[in-house]
């Protein structure tokens, strides 16, 4: 019985989502498009994916999850997230910036 009401709803959620977002695996589809631009340093021929995706960049991805959502239909709460998570990036990778002379070099 429970297990049926929460396949309910699931599939209640997942037709509202679908509604307000449009199709879950095409927006899939997008972001993916979008996160490979994003990443395009990481994954590289002859690079190893890092160790770990660096901090701005994840915050970067998380904006652009919003900005497709964004794209199919208006949602206040999907531009106010984009913009929160543009924000936190640039504070993020801002100090990275600094730490580097114009020439790529280490700073002093």
């Amino acid at each position: 019985m429970a297990k049926d009401n929460l396949n309910k709803r699931l599939a209640d959620l997942s037709k509202s989502r679908e509604l307000t977002y449009g199709p879950f695996t095409e927006n899939l589809k997008k972001i993916a498009k979008v996160w490979s631009v994003i990443l395009d340093e990481e994954l590289a021929d002859g690079v190893p994916l890092a160790k770990q995706i660096p901090t701005h960049k994840v915050a970067l991805m998380y904006a652009a999850a919003k900005i497709v959502r964004a794209s199919y239909s208006y949602k206040e709460d999907s531009y106010l997230d984009a913009v929160s998570y543009l924000l936190k990036a640039e504070e993020i990778h801002r100090p990275i910036l600094n730490l580097f002379n114009t020439d790529g070099t280490v700073k002093d």
